[in-house]
This record gives C-alpha cells, sequence and structure tokens, in this order.
C-alpha cells in the first residue's frame, strides 16, 4: 500500500493549523487519525479555540497536500512535483474517525487530463513557451488563498473531487520531519532515508530514467510515506513532543501553508495582508524560479531599504553560488537562475524608477498586452509592470543571475509625505507614522527560503540590521 508521506505532512498541516495551538494535541490526534480513531475529540475541539468545527472538516472531504520543492522556488514555496488526496470521515457519534483513503498522484496527471486552453500569466509563457497554463504552474500568486483557489480549480478540471482545503508543504520541511524521527528505512529501495539525503535521493528518482508513465518517483515517495507513517504510530511521547513543536514553527514561518474551501484562516492562510495593520509600511519580495532547475538550492540574496523623508531606495541582491549554468544530470540540477521578481509594497508610494545592474525598466502599458499571454515568445526583460490588489501594488519584473555571477535590482518611490509640519491629523501623515513619530514596516518572508538579511538606513542612520526568518514588524523613532 503505497502512502506516500503526504499522508503525514497533510495530517500536520491540517491538524497542525488546527490543534497547532496544544502542540503535542495536534501531533497526538495527527496518530490517530492516521490509525483512524480519532475518537472523543473534546479535548482537539477545545485546542482549535472555535477556529473550525470538525465535524464539518472531517465529514465526508477530500483534502489535497501539495509537496513543494522549493530548491525550484515559486510565489508559495515551490514547485509542486506531486500531491496526496486524502478523505477524511466520521462515522456516526465519531466511534470510527481520521483517513479512510489516500491516492497519491503526479502533477503531471490532472494536466493531461484539462478539457480546454488556459492562459497563462505572462512570465510563465515567456519562460515556458508552452501556450498553457496547468496546475503544476499555478501556485503563481504570492497571496496563498488565491494560488489555492486555482489550484483547487485545475484539480477539479482535471477529474478529481472538489478539494475542501489545501495544505502545502515545502520539502525542507519534509526534511526536519525525517530527522525529528531519526530517519527511516525504505525496504523496498533499500535505503535510510535523512533529512540530509532527502533532497538527492528524490531527485534521483524523480528524474533519472524518466520518461512518459514512468512511476519510479511515485513508488519511491510512496516507500518513504509507507515507513514514516509506521514511525508516527509507533512514536513515543518525546517524539510527539518534537514533532508538534516543529509543525507549530513551520506554520509560524510560512513553511506549511493551509487554504480551507469554507473558512478563513487568518493567521497561517499565507494571505499578503496578513499582520499588516495598514497604518506601518510594508515590504515583500517573492520570486519564481521558472529556469525548469534546482537553482534554488545555492541562492543568496540581501534586501537594503534607504529612506530619507518620503523617498526610498530599495536594493536587491541576489547571488548565485551555483556551478554552471545547465544541468549536469545526475550530479548537478542547479543552474542558471531565471527570476521573474515580484516586490509588494503599499499601493500609496508611488513608484519612480526600477533599475536592473543600473538599467533602467521601463512601465508596461497596454500595447505590451495586446497579444494574447499564450502568444508571446520572447522575454520582456526590458519592462516592469504593476498590478494594484487593494491596498497594496505587485511590482514585476525579470532578475536574471547567471551561475557564479551577482545582479542587483533596485526600486526607489515615494511614501506619502512624513513631513512633521503636516496637521496632527494628516491622514498620509498617520499611515506610517503612529504614536511617538514612530515609522514602522511590516518585512515578510516569502516561503521556501530560510531568510534573507535586511537593513534598514533611516535618515542616513543604520536603524536595524536583521536575519528575516519569517514575517517581523520593524519600528524606528
Amino acid at each position: 500500500m503505497k502512502k506516500v508521506w503526504f499522508i503525514v505532512l497533510g495530517s500536520l498541516g491540517i491538524l497542525g493549523l488546527l490543534g497547532g495551538g496544544c502542540g503535542w494535541s495536534a501531533a497526538g490526534v495527527m496518530r490517530r487519525m492516521l490509525n483512524n480513531n480519532l475518537g472523543d475529540h473534546k479535548l482537539f475541539n477545545w485546542c482549535t479555540s472555535g477556529l473550525v468545527d470538525l465535524d464539518r472538516l472531517l465529514d465526508n472531504k477530500t483534502y489535497y497536500v501539495m509537496l513543494q520543492n522549493n530548491t525550484e522556488l515559486r510565489a508559495t514555496g515551490g514547485f509542486m512535483g506531486s500531491y496526496a488526496k486524502i478523505n477524511v470521515q466520521c462515522s456516526m457519534f465519531n466511534v470510527q474517525c481520521g483517513v479512510k483513503s489516500i491516492d497519491i498522484q503526479d502533477i503531471y496527471v490532472p494536466d493531461g487530463q484539462l478539457p480546454g486552453h488556459v492562459e497563462p500569466p505572462y512570465p510563465v509563457q515567456e519562460a515556458f513557451k508552452i501556450g498553457y497554463w496547468w496546475l503544476r504552474d499555478s501556485n503563481w500568486d504570492p497571496d496563498f488563498a488565491s494560488s489555492a483557489a486555482t489550484i483547487a480549480w485545475f484539480l477539479k478540471q482535471g477529474n478529481e473531487p472538489e478539494p475542501a482545503g489545501i495544505v502545502a508543504i515545502n520539502q525542507t520541511t519534509v526534511a526536519k520531519i525525517i530527522d525529528v524521527l531519526g530517519g527511516v528505512k525504505v525496504l523496498d529501495f533499500d535505503k535510510t532515508v535523512t533529512g540530509q539525503n532527502l533532497y538527492s535521493l528524490a531527485q534521483r528518482y524523480a528524474e533519472e530514467g524518466f520518461f512518459p508513465g514512468s512511476t519510479k518517483k511515485k513508488d519511491f515517495l510512496g516507500s518513504v510515506g509507507g515507513a514514516l507513517v509506521r514511525k508516527v504510530k509507533d512514536a513515543g511521547l518525546v517524539e510527539l513532543g518534537k514533532l508538534g513543536k516543529l509543525v507549530w514553527d513551520e506554520l509560524r514561518k510560512k513553511q506549511i501553508l493551509v487554504w480551507i474551501k469554507d473558512a478563513e484562516i487568518r493567521r497561517w492562510g499565507g494571505r499578503l495582508e496578513d499582520g499588516w495593520d495598514k497604518k506601518s509600511d510594508y515590504l515583500y519580495i517573492v520570486e519564481s524560479n521558472l529556469g525548469a532547475n534546482k537553482a534554488n538550492c545555492c541562492m543568496d540574496r540581501d534586501v537594503r531599504q534607504e529612506i530619507e523623508n518620503n523617498k526610498v531606495k530599495l536594493t536587491i541582491t541576489w547571488k548565485n553560488e551555483n556551478e554552471f549554468d545547465a544541468t549536469k544530470p545526475p550530479v548537478f540540477w542547479g543552474g542558471q537562475y531565471v527570476n521573474y521578481n515580484r516586490v509588494v509594497i503599499p499601493s500609496s508610494h508611488k513608484i519612480q524608477a526600477v533599475k536592473l545592474q543600473g538599467r533602467e525598466l521601463r512601465l508596461a502599458t497596454e500595447k505590451d498586452f495586446v497579444m494574447p499571454n499564450s502568444l508571446r515568445q520572447e522575454m520582456s526583460t526590458d519592462m516592469y509592470n504593476v498590478e494594484e490588489r487593494g491596498d497594496l501594488q505587485i511590482i514585476g519584473f525579470w532578475a536574471n543571475v547567471p551561475a557564479k555571477k551577482t545582479i542587483t535590482a533596485e526600486l526607489q518611490y515615494l511614501t506619502p509625505d512624513p513631513s512633521p509640519n503636516l496637521g496632527e491629523g494628516d491622514k498620509k501623515r498617520e499611515i506610517f507614522f503612529g504614536e511617538g513619530n514612530q515609522y514602522k514596516i511590516l518585512i515578510k518572508r516569502q516561503p521556501g527560503i530560510e531568510g534573507f538579511d535586511y537593513k534598514l538606513i533611516y535618515n542616513g542612520k543604520l536603524a536595524a540590521s536583521k536575519w528575516i526568518d519569517r514575517d517581523k514588524i520593524i519600528g524606528v523613532k
């Protein structure tokens, strides 16, 4: 029986969301669900603090767990190569309650059943030139709830049952789970899988000797999943405690994201505006690797923000430590970083210039999109595009980094005038300056990366130097 690691991950994601506040309880509930014996779940309902109704979540529902390979970074964490379909049910009076069936599937199978043409986002077309948008690239929107709804639509169009919820989990999180469990022995392949060798083994069985219809990747992941399930079922209190703590921390870091169709997930749903009070400044940098390689194994980045009165200069530097521009299987899977980059800032900011390596890019106009996206054949590396999103705006442009090279992007923009001469009731001033005339900014960190160095230079002085490994609010007087 091929129960891939997604069984564990799906339960971890959903149950971590619901019971994460109780730590050990979440992990214990997960184990009982895998044994189809949730039984009396009063404690579990108490742990959710009324967030959701458990009976409604488990009433013959199908959940999908998408494994995101974050060595090929995408907006919500990484490239979705595989997924698990998990059916959960509760019998009358909850005598038996838990996982009823699991089916693992390759991401390309529903794509092959898509009934019609779907117009792709223009960067996806410019990178791959295939004229279609598929499930495998559907986690495109940096707002996870929006991406999850798109994923759900593609799954349904590909003849899958309608999703009640979607959990996205990054490969680095899987590696941490395996380490907490002390590694797993995969008898079918005569391998001991650890957090350290997970990536290389998964890549090997996914890529080597691949041909259409090949099941080697599915077979390997299925064997790993079976071993993980047995480990979780036999886990002791100490291991369950560690597992619960890990899930809680990964949820807080957005390495696990959760979308429930009939419930608004405010803390771990990956919404763009999560944590933003709209009175502070805001910065979110989102990368998407469209190079069909695993270049993110070896990418470094740092961010420098210089503010002088209401003038802002944002500098982003990427360093590509990959040895070669092209993959060299079975040894090397990285290469050139083909990065469509997006910077999200408040819509009140007025963009002055966007530069790449000192070259100023032009603002895209309607004329640039007269041609259908599906017919585009060249990368529009000379322009940037702006998308309004409520109180935010998304600035997108190509920022490709060859192997062993470093490149820099620079954005210049104006914030609402913070001059002290403005009246106390001036709404523009109140946007970013609260009590005590303190400037505050929310720095968000993209799922799929560990973090980045951030420096804030305010009126000529170094005001903050932080490692951003999760969303953080920084205040400066």
